[in-house]
């Protein structure tokens, strides 16, 4: 084996080093989890009150667009804002104008646009009363649990888009985010407990946890929110 040919070799596996250590410096630096932004002026706007309307899933999934009402319902309440939350706005927007047409013009909005435009949310401010309205769609809703005869963690994703415009029709605030939760390792050779029956078949049971809970992966992803969303004027201020 010829010296140069050490050489090369060398050469190549520090290349391959380098290749490998950039490479993954550049993917952890690509790795953001959030979007957030906020209109230059909105320290000076004076918001008082915030209409969530409800919320659109990709699937149009009611479940889904209900778990994802309540956990905002719970994270944003510490701000300080008066909320007319999702089951209130509807109510109010059924009578404003005369039935459901409305609630099924604002999902379509929102899954095409991520928000409502400047002129509905005008509209819509009137007719509920409120400085500004809040919409949020999910763009991913996934739950994967391991097989029995799998190795990997289970886990769960939410993907979202949210918008805030005010009764102005302005554009104050937008975030797209997701989070991941994982569940512990599950290893092909995990103990089985028993089994079950599924329809026609029979399943493993074991003593795995699955994985998280959409309301823990939701309160992750808001506590990272909340901070940046804008803060309410102080009392007495004009605006």
């Amino acid at each position: 084996m010829s010296r140069t040919w050490l050489q090369g070799l060398r050469v190549a596996v520090a290349l391959v080093a380098a290749v490998l250590a950039v490479g993954t410096a550049l993917a952890g630096a690509g790795k953001q989890l959030d979007t957030i932004w906020s209109h230059p002026q909105i320290a000076s706007m004076n918001l008082r009150n915030i209409a969530l309307l409800p919320a659109a899933s990709y699937d149009l999934n009611l479940e889904t667009e209900k778990q994802l009402e309540t956990a905002w319902s719970a994270a944003s309440k510490p701000l300080g804002y008066r909320w007319y939350y999702s089951t209130l706005s509807k109510e109010l927007l059924r009578k404003a104008f005369g039935g459901d047409s409305v609630i099924k013009a604002v999902r379509d909005d929102i899954l095409k646009d991520g928000r409502v435009d400047s002129l509905a949310a005008q509209r819509l401010c009137t007719a509920l009363r409120t400085s500004a309205v809040f919409t949020m769609r999910v763009d991913q809703w996934e739950r994967v649990k391991m097989e029995w005869n799998q190795t990997g963690k289970p886990w769960t994703r939410a993907t979202l888009h949210a918008a805030l415009v005010d009764s102005s029709g302005r554009l104050l605030w937008t975030a797209t985010g997701s989070e991941t939760g994982e569940g512990p390792l599950h290893q092909t050779d995990d103990a089985t407990l028993g089994v079950k029956s599924s329809g026609l078949t029979l399943e493993a049971v074991t003593g795995d946890v699955g994985p998280p809970a959409f309301a823990e992966v939701l309160d992750r992803l808001f506590s990272r929110w909340i901070p940046k969303f804008p803060h309410p004027a102080p009392a007495g201020s004009g605006g």
